[in-house]
């Protein structure tokens, strides 16, 4: 099982193996909340409102009244539209990325996995942003336009199923696991709880892309997962988790801005300087020294993969 519980100190590691106990309750499937009535929210980074599921439009019909995008608000059974209109979906003909801080080629990758969401079940790409009245570039502007302001990517084909969070550590740590070290917010609610654990197995991620997973746990926008509540015990010790049936990280301009290395082993590559991590010395840690940190292709920072680096990580020297 890959879980994530980054609570522990020496005694506890990242991958816990951990018993299921009963009577689940999952305090973040509530019941739907309004949406709010200016269609923004809490628009700061690590907030939680206004996301979307975006979806290609691919109707055989004359533009701008097709082929364009859907967009489908995130945990609630109905999204209201740019004209006030309270709709399953709505349609948008235009995508306007002005406050988003990407490039074209990042809306043609969004394009590319919205896309997606026709072909294949499940979420493939999330939006964050408005509905604004009018749009400016097709014939009909009174058809509205989304405002994006951040983009998120799924990052494998699996099949999105459960409640989708925001996730993000919260800087709590203990002697002993299980520790609720991560804070969990359900998207576009109030909801909120705190967990010890992330289970991955089914999202089937690569070992790579979890890892710089890990790192975005500890930036100010956190990760997006979907899934459903677990309880454990650990030596008796009861814990909260959740699985995660897909993981979105968002998208992020690449940038000639500094890549610092960071964490308490130095096995942290981000865009923040001094970020603190808790003390867990493992082999595969030693293996970051030689290693560059800066910018990959998706614009946030990470390890660069080399052979050199693959084939320590396969075998790591002993601590």
């Amino acid at each position: 099982m890959k879980s994530f519980g980054f609570a522990a100190l020496a005694a506890c590691s990242l991958f816990a193996v951990s018993c299921a106990s009963d009577q689940i309750v999952d305090e973040l499937a509530g019941p739907e909340e309004v949406e709010p009535a200016d269609g923004k929210g809490d628009i700061s980074e690590g907030g939680v409102h206004t996301y979307y599921e975006i979806t290609r439009d691919m109707r055989k019909c004359s533009f701008p009244m097709c082929s364009g995008f859907f967009l489908d608000r995130l945990n609630a059974s109905s999204t209201k539209c740019h004209d006030g209109s309270s709709q399953e979906r709505c349609y948008t003909p235009e995508l306007d990325m002005s406050e988003s801080g990407l490039s074209a080629a990042a809306l043609d990758k969004l394009s590319e996995a919205a896309a997606q969401s026709v072909l294949k079940e499940g979420v493939h790409a999330i939006v964050r942003g408005r509905f604004a009245k009018k749009n400016l570039t097709t014939p009909q502007p009174t058809l509205g336009r989304f405002v994006v302001t951040e983009v998120w990517i799924a990052q494998s084909e699996a099949v999105s199923d459960g409640v989708f969070v925001k996730v993000r550590d919260n800087g709590v740590r203990c002697i002993a696991a299980p520790c609720a070290s991560t804070t969990e917010k359900a998207l576009n609610t109030s909801r909120t709880a705190n967990i010890a654990e992330i289970d991955f197995a089914e999202a089937g991620v690569e070992d790579s892309v979890l890892e710089e997973v890990g790192f975005d746990m500890f930036e100010p926008h956190g990760v997006i997962v979907v899934g459903d509540r677990y309880n454990f015990q650990i030596s008796g010790r009861k814990g909260k988790g959740r699985t995660a049936t897909a993981v979105y990280r968002k998208m992020r301009e690449t940038n000639d801005a500094a890549c610092f290395v960071g964490g308490c082993s130095g096995q942290v590559c981000s865009d923040q300087e001094g970020v603190i991590t808790t003390c867990e010395f493992r082999p595969e840690f030693a293996c970051f020294q030689d290693a560059t940190c800066e910018r990959q292709a998706d614009g946030g920072c990470g390890w660069t993969e080399t052979a050199e680096l693959q084939t320590c990580l396969a075998a790591p020297p002993p601590l």
